[in-house]
């Protein structure tokens, strides 16, 4: 995932070691889609393993990894290629260098990506174009508000779902971390297509957007051990957040001994 946001996902991003800040996808909150809110939306009863599936913001390619787990055919793309640490960029992971927004399109069952907070409605009418099934977005819950927003994208193209997270999901600049926190609440949003292709029919004031609340537990129950080498994924220079937490309390503890020894 490309994004524009800080370490605590709120404000613009000020790191300068990457020109797209990037905001892995915890595993886990992936799985969730296919564990929890698909099964909400697939009236049709469609099994997943028959599915292709596109992330157009496939950032390092850990959402990526998770739908390799439940889709047939799996294609990653993103506007940049990403260095990693130790080496090498997003190439070698399979993620092409594409610009969705100006770039062809191309057919899939499904676009399943998180894209740019700023600009992520700016994603929704060509992904939508792509899927011939549905779409699903991974966004702040913050995605919701806006009048302009409204108008320009809910009114005209209600999401078949909204499903927030009812647990928190931390993001980090730059990798994933295990053991990360937040105070940032997120929530997937879908679309999914009739049996004929079709969305249903423009918004209005008296209509309401089906809501699903994803339950507790997911972070735990959707990990998989192998999530572990995921978060050694990561650019040049980042430090999990959680390290750094323990670090200062550890220099905090350290400076505290030495203080209590001095006044001994």
């Amino acid at each position: 995932m490309t994004q524009n946001s800080s370490s605590a996902v709120m404000a613009q991003c000020q790191t300068p070691r990457q020109s797209h800040c990037l905001f892995p996808t915890p595993p886990w909150a992936a799985r969730a889609l296919f564990e929890h809110v698909l099964p909400v939306v697939n009236w049709d009863r469609e099994e997943p393993r028959a599915w292709t599936a596109w992330d157009p913001c496939a950032g390092l390619g850990h959402m990526v990894e998770v739908l390799n787990e439940y889709c047939r055919v799996v294609a990653a793309s993103d506007i940049v290629l990403h260095a990693l640490d130790g080496g090498g960029t997003t190439a070698q992971l399979g993620i092409e260098e594409y610009d969705f927004l100006s770039g062809g399109l191309y057919s899939f069952d499904w676009i399943i990506t998180n894209p740019p907070f700023s600009s992520a409605e700016l994603f929704l009418e060509p992904a939508l174009k792509c899927a011939r099934k549905g779409v699903a977005f991974f966004e702040r819950a913050q995605w919701l508000e806006g009048v302009g927003r409204y108008e320009r994208c809910f009114a005209p193209r209600p999401p078949t779902l909204i499903a927030p997270f009812s647990e928190r999901v931390p993001l980090c600049e730059g990798g994933y971390d295990p053991d990360g926190s937040t105070a940032t609440w997120y929530a997937w949003f879908v679309w999914k297509k009739n049996v004929n292709g079709y969305l249903k029919g423009p918004l209005w004031p008296e209509d309401t957007i089906p809501a699903f609340l994803i339950p507790p537990g997911c972070a735990k129950a959707l990990f998989k051990p192998s999530d572990l080498e995921l978060a050694k994924r990561c650019v040049p220079g980042f430090v999990p957040p959680s390290k750094k937490r323990k670090d200062k309390k550890r220099k905090a503890k350290a400076a505290a001994t030495r203080l209590e020894e001095a006044a001994a």
